[in-house]
């Protein structure tokens, strides 16, 4: 297989990207307060470790670790750092703008007392909430207890709002009016963005394309443009539509990349003939899961038969086909006498002889034998 990971930017200096990738990483962890005190603690007497209005000249990320409970109970708190995570518990009792993304994770609650505006009421303003698996926000009880984000309302606790045809779970189209709270509260895995609810969230994808290369191979590529407490993508392909199979998997670039494109590459080297299915299964760091896709690229042309690795050390040797077998397809070995030595039901395009006795040194056949067609290639044996 051929394939390639790297990251995507405008520069073509090695050097230079190097410098990037430490600098990139150096940032996401050192730029980091955790909140400290006796809790729970008031955000007008931040603990020593933090202080109010981080910016990104000095600390971005605030985080509020397990069993602490930090509360927003000033209209005049706020943070203007990058991100807020919550392993605790984060109250906001009194109207308060943040501007920064916030992100509730596993065992974290987000408690809105009051209104919470994330970013600016401005269109595009860019913050998001995401609230991982096992992370709750929970609104309270009166209209005015709500989440704005970019000025957009997504939240309430009561009054007009959209139910989602009685079976809200914050996942239906945004419709103007902000969610109605479930029962048990906005429970993750769920990204919200100002346009409402947001599946790509904490993976920002900016394009997935699948091409059809020299009319024997699919060149795949993705790009994204944020990853947050990402673990690996898996591309998947299918004949059907249906049932997917994994076929390349990747380590994401990083657990809290911002604004930089990381561009992924991969070239599908046996593609079937017909119709081939892609799409993309990224996994974050708590088990989430979100699929991306379907890509479907057609190959046409004549069927092949490969041998693999060719010379072989003639203890087993794998083959592939770019079709999908008939029930009865046969493979057979013969050496250069005509004599059969082995034989193989054919049920899978990926498939793998072992001889009971190693073969010796010399020339010998692969015969794929079908109902319409046979397809013969020669194997090395050194």
């Amino acid at each position: 297989m051929n394939f390639t990971f790297f990251n995507y930017l405008k520069t073509e200096s090695k050097i230079l990207l190097v410098t990037l990738l430490v600098t990139t990483f150096s940032y996401s962890f050192s730029q980091t307060c955790t909140v400290t005190g006796t809790s729970p603690l008031n955000w007008a007497n931040p603990g020593p470790n933090c202080s109010e209005g981080g910016n990104a000249g000095g600390k971005t990320t605030l985080i509020i670790p397990v069993g602490f409970t930090l509360d927003f109970d000033s209209n005049g708190d706020t943070w203007a750092g990058t991100t807020i995570q919550i392993y605790g518990t984060l109250i906001i009792s009194k109207d308060v703008r943040i501007n920064s993304n916030i992100i509730v994770e596993n065992g974290g609650l987000l408690r809105l007392q009051s209104k919470l505006e994330l970013g600016p009421s401005v269109a595009g303003c860019g913050f998001t909430l995401t609230i991982r698996t096992g992370g709750v926000v929970d609104v309270g009880g009166t209209g005015s207890d709500r989440l704005s984000i970019c000025g957009v309302e997504l939240m309430k606790g009561n009054g007009a709002c959209n139910s989602c045809g009685g079976t809200n779970s914050g996942k239906c189209v945004y419709d103007g009016k902000p969610y109605c709270e479930p029962a048990t509260g906005f429970v993750g895995p769920l990204g919200y963005a100002e346009g409402g609810y947001d599946s790509t969230l904490p993976i920002k994808l900016l394009y997935f394309v699948a091409e059809l290369s020299n009319h024997r191979s699919v060149n795949l590529e993705w790009v994204t443009s944020t990853e947050e407490n990402f673990d690996r993508f898996i591309l998947e392909r299918s004949i059907s539509a249906v049932d997917f199979e994994p076929i390349y998997e990747v380590q994401g670039f990083g657990r809290d990349i911002f604004s930089v494109e990381n561009k992924y590459r991969y070239e599908d080297e046996k593609p079937i003939l017909g119709n081939n299915y892609y799409r993309l299964k990224a996994i974050d760091l708590d088990g989430s899961v979100e699929y991306f896709g379907v890509r479907v690229v057609k190959l046409t042309g004549p069927k092949h038969l490969f041998i693999y690795p060719n010379p072989s050390s003639g203890n087993s040797i794998s083959f592939g086909i770019n079709f999908n077998p008939s029930e009865n397809d046969q493979v057979l070995i013969v050496n250069s006498f005509g004599v059969e030595l082995a034989r193989l039901s054919v049920k899978q395009t990926e498939n793998n002889i072992k001889f009971a006795n190693e073969l010796s040194s010399g020339v010998y056949i692969l015969k794929y034998i079908s109902t319409n067609f046979q397809l013969t290639s020669r194997l090395l044996v050194r």
